[in-house]
């Protein structure tokens, strides 16, 4: 290791910036009264090369941005490129100033992004010339890795994480990802914990075996982490991990050791149930509860601990090595009721049967901590997380309520499914009960179904219950059966000229494309219509018209948010979605189409040019917590296949003319039971609009829209 370590030059390169400032006496006539309080700073920039670390040497000659402060705090002067500063003398009054100068960005993380910053105070005093130095000088923690061509023998995949200890972000150093060799730049706060993630010849993960923590880290330091493999002694051999740390003051070495040829760490299981999710557990429990390790390199040690005052009177000790207890020890936990099978140093499968212990536990929620440790020196931990309920055939667990349905869950607690059983429930304010025998989703012991009919923001009581009893009882209230204001567009304002959906300015609901197309003159692509779907004093509806605009098409439509801003030609920023959380089941309304030719278009779709125009009418239910900001200029759109944030989504589109208005209803595909934040529902006469491409002249009508529920 001396001899790889005298490989590494003592760190002696730091980069830095000097300033050498200059203060020239003022040049004014006798008796000028500014001649006693003012002076002239000249700036003159120069660059230190004097290396601290070998490696990393900057190519490029830094541009730093400067601040020059007064005594109160106050910039005086500041530009982003020093060598404006040296291009004329500075006047400042006498005085004493800071000045602070820094390079690149200062950011959490970053590959070959590195920081430099340092800051002097000068004194500048009339008629005299003072001369000053500013340093500026790294300011991350810098790491490095080096993988040697000996990895290559035994390991086929590898990459490196490395982030502040507490922090979500992260470098990866992946040679797919070109980062390998990349110098990675951090802040020097705290410490730095790195992981390599390994893949054998064999097909073995290492995720996380090799590991470590950096602390104590200082600006300026250079941390390498070099990795080499050696084949050693013992089955399979040995990996020795070097982990050199290079910081101008000590050198550090952090060794590990993995075996190539590892076998599979522990594996958990929970027998007829998942051991990742909280168990409901009745008193008296008549269940047999186990839990499976399974180690193929074979268990050294099985750590079972807990913190709970319950257990530890049951007899079950706070902390304790299954697999290596003292003959007292293994009595007293056998007679607190942990049964266990193959108990032996070594086994390949260990079986801990807790139902002995569970059946004498009172009512509660506790959870047992599980850490097996092979004899590859691989520990898995686990949690049996579980909450003793009423010793009762059936449990209610949960009701999840939408407008006009709910969805039940419950549970048995017996061996074997109860005869009778099933669930009921009744609005809060009556007394009988309707009841539902079939039509359950059955998951080992956990079942439930789906409600309908029921009334939208009403209080209800529901339960399970079996031929011999009832459970315990849920209240839950359904959600309100809310619409969007001014659905059916009878409701319209005009400010200046630009026409908008809604009542008035405060109550501000939809918007359009109105306020773009009408930058030079009022040309309204969507506006008020007395061609209603509905016959009805003050009925009015949405006329949509793709309109050309400079040349460029400007599709009509009508969206849920707010217009944002023009871009040039080449776009608008747009805010869509409005907040809301109803839970619909589809949209329905009117509509009435006459397409024209798509003669207007851009790419990527100049191929549809000579096509029938489409229509489109599309709603998205999202908990994004906000409203959606579109950049048609940046070809910023929602991206309705992956967006984890969409809750449902419906669409309709269209490219034939009606004739006249016909009734649709869009239905809401659901991919999850979240509660949404926002609501987005557009409506365009040119399905392609915000890529500036459709017919002119395609008219779309919309009228009455609804929600269902």
């Amino acid at each position: 290791m001396k001899a790889y370590l005298g490989m590494i030059k003592k760190i002696n390169w730091f980069f830095a910036a000097a300033f050498s400032l200059l203060l020239f006496s003022a040049c004014g006539k006798e008796g000028d009264p500014l001649k006693d309080t003012y002076g002239y700073l000249k700036l003159n920039f120069t660059q230190d090369n004097e290396e601290i670390v070998v490696k990393g040497e900057r190519t490029t000659e830094p541009v730093f941005s400067v601040n020059i402060l007064n005594s109160a705090g106050v910039i005086v002067r500041s530009c982003e490129d020093h060598r404006e500063l040296e291009s004329e003398p500075l006047k400042l009054k006498a005085g004493t100033y800071s000045v602070n100068a820094s390079s690149g960005e200062n950011v959490e993380c970053a590959f070959e992004k590195p920081f430099y910053q340092g800051s002097q105070t000068i004194a500048v005093k009339a008629g005299h010339v003072e001369n000053g130095e500013v340093i500026c000088t790294l300011a991350n923690v810098k790491v490095s890795v080096k993988i040697d061509d000996s990895m290559n023998e035994h390991f086929k995949e590898y990459l490196v994480t490395v982030k502040n200890s507490g922090s979500n972000n992260g470098l990866i150093y992946s040679s797919a990802a070109n980062t390998l060799n990349s110098a990675g730049y951090f802040v020097p706060e705290g410490s730095l914990a790195w992981s390599l993630y390994l893949v054998n010849n064999n097909d073995i993960v290492f995720d996380g075996d090799v590991k470590g923590v950096i602390s104590d880290i200082k600006p300026r330091e250079h941390y390498i982490l070099n990795f080499k493999a050696s084949t050693g002694g013992g089955e399979g051999g040995a990996s020795n991990v070097t982990v050199v740390v290079d910081d101008s003051v000590n050198d550090k070495e952090q060794n590990f050791e993995i075996n190539l040829n590892k076998k599979p760490k522990p594996v958990y299981n929970g027998e007829g149930f998942n051991l990742s999710e909280m168990q409901r557990i009745p008193e008296e429990t008549q269940l047999p509860w186990k839990v499976s390790v399974d180690a193929k390199a074979g268990l050294a040690k099985m750590i079972v601990s807990h913190a709970s005052l319950a257990l530890a009177n049951a007899g079950i000790p706070y902390s304790f090595d299954l697999l290596n207890l003292t003959p007292a020890e293994k009595s007293a936990v056998q007679a607190a009721g942990l049964v266990w099978e193959n108990g032996e140093a070594g086994t390949l499968n260990l079986t801990m049967d807790f139902t002995g212990i569970l059946s004498k536990l009172p009512l509660g929620n506790y959870t047992i901590n599980l850490s097996a440790l092979d004899r590859q020196a691989q520990e898995v931990e686990a949690l049996f997380g579980f909450e003793i309920i009423p010793g009762v055939e059936t449990t209610t667990l949960s009701v999840e309520p939408w407008a006009k349905r709910a969805f039940f869950y419950g549970a048995w607690n017996t061996v074997e499914k109860p005869a009778g059983l099933g669930m009921e429930y009744r609005k809060a304010a009556d007394t009988e009960w309707t009841r539902i025998m079939d039509g359950f989703t059955v998951e080992g012991n956990k079942y439930s179904v789906e409600v309908k009919g029921l009334e939208p923001n009403t209080a209800y009581v529901m339960r399970t219950f079996t031929g011999k009893e009832s459970s315990n009882e849920i209240a839950f209230t359904t959600e309100k059966a809310e619409q969007i204001p001014n659905m059916s567009f009878d409701q319209w304002y005009k400010d200046g000229k630009h026409w908008y959906a809604n009542e008035n300015s405060s109550d501000f609901w939809w918007d359009s494309g109105n306020k773009g197309a009408n930058t030079l003159s009022e040309v309204n692509p969507t506006a008020p219509t007395s061609e209603v779907a509905v016959a009805g004093e003050g009925k009015q509806a949405v006329r949509m018209e793709s309109k050309a605009v400079f040349g460029i098409l400007a599709a009509g439509n009508i969206y849920l948010g707010q217009f944002g801003k023009t871009i040039g030609t080449s776009g608008a920023e747009i805010y869509f979605g409005r907040p809301y959380t109803g839970r619909p089941t589809s949209l329905k309304g009117y509509y009435n189409y006459i397409p024209k030719n798509i003669d207007k278009t851009k790419s990527p779709y100049d191929n549809l040019k000579g096509q029938p125009d489409m229509c489109q009418i599309y709603i998205i239910l999202a908990d994004w917590g906000s409203w959606y900001t579109v950049n048609t200029s940046e070809k910023r759109f929602i991206d309705v296949a992956n967006d984890p944030g969409i809750i449902a989504y419906g669409e309709l589109t269209r490219n034939e003319n009606t004739n006249g208005y016909q009734q649709f209803e869009i239905p809401l595909e659901y991919r999850n039971k979240r509660t949404p934040t926002h609501c987005i529902i557009v409506a365009s006469a040119s399905k392609y609009g915000d890529f500036f491409t459709g017919g002119v002249g395609s008219v779309l009508y919309i009228d009455e829209f609804e929600f269902t529920f």
